[in-house]
């Protein structure tokens, strides 16, 4: 069998660089990766510790890439961690939950060891540097989410900028002229989620093609959301909405919802809601409410079959894109502006 010293050799880096390379407690550049791991499938090298396992065996083990973040949504979280999980248990697999704050690191470190067969990408951002270094990667990849690179993974999600363009056309159909958008948490703005930059800025803009004016909440922190202070800016205006879509939490909602009711301003009949990849299975609602739900079970589900095909059949999914289009669930939220009858 090819040692280190073999793929130094063919890769012309010293064993050193190898080392660095596979254990991932060095940065090596895309480059000098990129010529390591030739070297590494050339040769047939396995980094194990024991140098047990054969090239091609596999383990039966899928990695889920989910680093746990201080403002982290518990809901989303485990929603898309259990039905990975149940969609890898069906096809056979167990999982391994990567965690920590370096996650190129820990994907490069359980895939190089063949401890995982393929990758899964968990809470993907727009900038997300996991799918960016997807290609580097000895394993197959899958993102759940549409990060702006990803040429070396394959990308399953929700249609977020379709839902964008389907909210507004939903209640522009209905009559509604000016809306309120209840913001997400800004810090997922800040570290450019995916699928809340999508939506917000299609949603805009599509707005402002069909001549529809938005009010927009203020910005928030976590826990920090002011609902009163949102219902009274928003319904104190002259040209007040008759519609709000909502792209916040379902606390969040929840509380705007209260503070509605507590202000006598009725659901549909005064103003129309429509939530927008919001809820969770468990979450509580006081009200029912229309939405185009997030779709954990059917993306988890598309996304593992993808891995499996590239794990077992060899199939390329590197840069491959499934979009799910977006529906709207009616709870009787949503009216023809100014008629109050639900839909």
């Amino acid at each position: 069998m090819a040692g280190i010293k073999d793929v130094a050799r063919e890769a012309g880096v010293s064993a050193s660089t190898v080392s660095y390379v596979l254990s991932g407690k060095r940065s090596i550049s895309a480059k000098t990766t990129g010529k390591v791991m030739a070297a590494v499938e050339k040769l047939g090298y396995t980094p194990d510790a024991s140098a047990r396992k054969m090239r091609g065996m596999r383990n039966q083990i899928i990695a889920l890439s989910a680093p746990i973040r201080g403002d982290i949504n518990q809901a989303r979280y485990n929603a898309y961690f259990l039905r990975t999980a149940w969609a890898a248990r069906n096809a056979g697999y167990d999982v391994m939950l990567l965690t920590g704050p370096d996650a190129v690191k820990d994907i490069r470190r359980v895939t190089q060891s063949n401890l995982a067969d393929g990758i899964v990408l968990l809470d993907v951002e727009q900038d997300d540097e996991r799918a960016a270094q997807s290609g580097t990667f000895s394993k197959p990849c899958v993102a759940i989410g549409y990060p702006s690179s990803h040429a070396g993974c394959a990308c399953v999600d929700i249609d977020f900028v379709l839902m964008g363009q389907k909210a507004i056309d939903f209640l522009h159909e209905k009559g509604h002229r000016t809306v309120a958008f209840l913001r997400n948490n800004e810090s997922d703005y800040d570290r450019r989620s995916g699928y809340v930059m999508l939506f917000r800025e299609s949603l805009l803009a599509h707005a402002r093609e069909c001549g529809m004016t938005i009010i927009e909440s203020e910005h928030y922190e976590a826990d920090s959301f002011d609902a009163k202070r949102f219902v009274h800016a928003a319904f104190a205006r002259p040209d007040r909405p008759t519609a709000i879509i909502n792209q916040a939490n379902a606390s969040v909602l929840s509380r705007v919802l209260v503070e509605l009711h507590d202000n006598g301003i009725s659901i549909p009949q005064d103003v129309s809601v429509l939530s927008c990849g919001t809820y969770f299975e468990g979450e509580p609602t006081r009200f029912l409410v229309s939405e185009m739900p997030v779709m954990p079970e059917e993306l988890c589900t598309e996304a593992m079959n993808l891995l499996v095909s590239a794990i077992e059949e060899h199939t390329n999914i590197k840069g491959s894109v499934k979009l799910i289009d977006p529906a709207v669930k009616h709870r009787g939220s949503v009216a023809e502006a100014g008629s109050g009858e639900a839909i």
